[in-house]
Protein backbone atom coordinates (compact mmCIF):
# COMPACT_ATOMS: atom_id res chain seq x y z
CA UNK A 1 0.00 0.00 0.00
CA UNK A 2 1.28 3.87 -0.65
CA UNK A 3 0.70 6.53 2.05
CA UNK A 4 -2.29 7.37 0.30
CA UNK A 5 -4.12 3.94 0.20
CA UNK A 6 -2.89 3.27 4.10
CA UNK A 7 -4.25 6.65 5.17
CA UNK A 8 -7.76 5.36 3.37
CA UNK A 9 -7.38 2.13 5.50
CA UNK A 10 -6.76 3.70 8.42
CA UNK A 11 -9.80 5.45 8.17
CA UNK A 12 -12.37 3.21 6.74
CA UNK A 13 -11.55 0.66 9.31
CA UNK A 14 -11.70 3.16 11.78
CA UNK A 15 -14.81 4.46 11.32
CA UNK A 16 -16.41 0.58 10.83
CA UNK A 17 -14.93 -0.34 14.46
CA UNK A 18 -16.24 2.99 15.97
CA UNK A 19 -19.42 2.95 14.96
CA UNK A 20 -19.94 -1.05 15.45
CA UNK A 21 -18.63 -0.15 19.40
CA UNK A 22 -20.68 2.37 19.62
CA UNK A 23 -23.57 -0.12 19.79
CA UNK A 24 -21.85 -1.81 22.46
CA UNK A 25 -21.07 0.73 24.62
CA UNK A 26 -17.59 2.18 23.08
CA UNK A 27 -17.06 5.68 23.67
CA UNK A 28 -13.88 6.60 22.06
CA UNK A 29 -13.93 8.58 18.66
CA UNK A 30 -12.99 7.63 15.22
CA UNK A 31 -9.50 9.64 15.74
CA UNK A 32 -8.91 8.02 18.80
CA UNK A 33 -9.21 4.47 16.51
CA UNK A 34 -7.08 6.02 13.54
CA UNK A 35 -4.19 6.81 15.84
CA UNK A 36 -4.89 2.93 18.09
CA UNK A 37 -5.17 1.11 14.54
CA UNK A 38 -2.14 3.01 13.50
CA UNK A 39 -0.05 2.27 16.51
CA UNK A 40 -1.27 -1.20 16.25
CA UNK A 41 0.34 -1.39 13.37
CA UNK A 42 3.58 0.04 13.79
CA UNK A 43 3.62 -2.43 16.55
CA UNK A 44 3.27 -5.65 14.60
CA UNK A 45 6.34 -7.32 12.97
CA UNK A 46 4.30 -9.11 10.01
CA UNK A 47 3.57 -12.12 12.12
CA UNK A 48 0.10 -13.19 13.75
CA UNK A 49 0.92 -12.89 17.84
CA UNK A 50 -1.19 -15.81 18.35
CA UNK A 51 0.16 -18.62 16.04
CA UNK A 52 3.84 -17.07 15.17
CA UNK A 53 2.66 -17.15 11.40
CA UNK A 54 3.52 -14.23 8.58
CA UNK A 55 0.18 -12.29 7.70
CA UNK A 56 0.16 -11.26 3.73
CA UNK A 57 -0.26 -7.49 3.87
CA UNK A 58 -0.78 -8.12 -0.01
CA UNK A 59 -3.88 -8.89 1.10
CA UNK A 60 -5.18 -5.75 2.07
CA UNK A 61 -7.67 -4.03 0.23
CA UNK A 62 -8.01 -7.22 -2.15
CA UNK A 63 -11.19 -8.75 -0.22
CA UNK A 64 -14.68 -8.35 -2.13
CA UNK A 65 -17.84 -9.02 -0.66
CA UNK A 66 -19.42 -10.16 -3.32
CA UNK A 67 -16.76 -12.80 -4.68
CA UNK A 68 -17.18 -14.17 -1.28
CA UNK A 69 -21.11 -14.45 -1.81
CA UNK A 70 -20.33 -16.08 -4.85
CA UNK A 71 -17.43 -18.50 -4.01
CA UNK A 72 -18.08 -19.07 -0.38
CA UNK A 73 -15.55 -20.79 2.29
CA UNK A 74 -13.18 -21.27 -0.31
CA UNK A 75 -12.82 -17.87 -1.06
CA UNK A 76 -12.17 -17.03 2.52
CA UNK A 77 -9.79 -19.15 3.17
CA UNK A 78 -7.73 -17.53 0.37
CA UNK A 79 -7.74 -14.65 3.09
CA UNK A 80 -6.79 -16.49 5.83
CA UNK A 81 -3.83 -14.70 6.57
CA UNK A 82 -4.98 -11.13 5.78
CA UNK A 83 -3.69 -8.68 8.69
CA UNK A 84 -6.77 -7.32 10.65
CA UNK A 85 -7.79 -5.34 12.95
CA UNK A 86 -8.65 -7.04 16.84
CA UNK A 87 -9.26 -5.56 20.11
CA UNK A 88 -6.70 -6.26 22.61
CA UNK A 89 -9.57 -5.78 25.16
CA UNK A 90 -12.51 -7.07 25.55
CA UNK A 91 -14.44 -4.14 26.33
CA UNK A 92 -14.82 -1.86 23.67
CA UNK A 93 -12.03 0.15 23.84
CA UNK A 94 -9.82 1.98 21.41
CA UNK A 95 -6.79 -0.83 22.07
CA UNK A 96 -6.24 -2.86 18.82
CA UNK A 97 -3.60 -5.12 17.87
CA UNK A 98 -2.83 -6.86 14.30
CA UNK A 99 -3.46 -10.34 13.41
CA UNK A 100 -4.39 -12.96 10.59
CA UNK A 101 -7.96 -13.33 9.74
CA UNK A 102 -7.96 -16.38 10.56
CA UNK A 103 -7.02 -16.11 14.30
CA UNK A 104 -9.49 -12.96 14.73
CA UNK A 105 -12.21 -14.91 13.32
CA UNK A 106 -11.10 -17.99 15.51
CA UNK A 107 -10.96 -15.45 18.49
CA UNK A 108 -14.09 -13.55 18.13
CA UNK A 109 -14.70 -11.72 21.18
CA UNK A 110 -12.44 -13.22 23.36
CA UNK A 111 -9.87 -11.24 25.27
CA UNK A 112 -6.42 -12.55 24.61
CA UNK A 113 -5.85 -14.73 27.78
CA UNK A 114 -9.50 -16.56 27.19
CA UNK A 115 -8.40 -17.24 23.68
CA UNK A 116 -4.99 -18.48 24.74
CA UNK A 117 -6.61 -20.30 27.65
CA UNK A 118 -9.57 -21.97 24.97
CA UNK A 119 -6.86 -22.88 22.60
CA UNK A 120 -5.18 -24.60 25.40
CA UNK A 121 -8.26 -26.40 26.18
CA UNK A 122 -8.26 -27.51 22.17
CA UNK A 123 -4.54 -28.71 22.35
CA UNK A 124 -4.88 -30.88 25.73
CA UNK A 125 -8.26 -32.50 24.26
CA UNK A 126 -6.76 -33.23 20.92
CA UNK A 127 -3.45 -34.83 22.37
CA UNK A 128 -6.21 -36.47 24.79
CA UNK A 129 -7.81 -37.96 22.16
CA UNK A 130 -4.98 -39.30 19.99
CA UNK A 131 -6.36 -43.20 20.37
CA UNK A 132 -9.76 -41.68 19.77
CA UNK A 133 -12.01 -41.16 16.48
CA UNK A 134 -13.51 -37.78 15.88
CA UNK A 135 -16.95 -40.24 16.29
CA UNK A 136 -16.33 -40.77 19.37
CA UNK A 137 -15.46 -44.50 19.09
CA UNK A 138 -11.53 -45.95 20.18
CA UNK A 139 -9.37 -46.31 17.75
CA UNK A 140 -7.64 -49.02 18.79
CA UNK A 141 -8.57 -52.72 17.89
Amino acid sequence: LDAKEYLDLLRRKAVAVTRRDKKRGGIYSVRDAIEAIHSAFEKSNGTDPYDGEPMDPTLLGQYNNADSKAQGAEYKKRFARLPTIDHVDSRPVAIFEIVSWQTNDAKGDMAPEEFVEYCRRVVATANHSDNTSRDGSSGLS
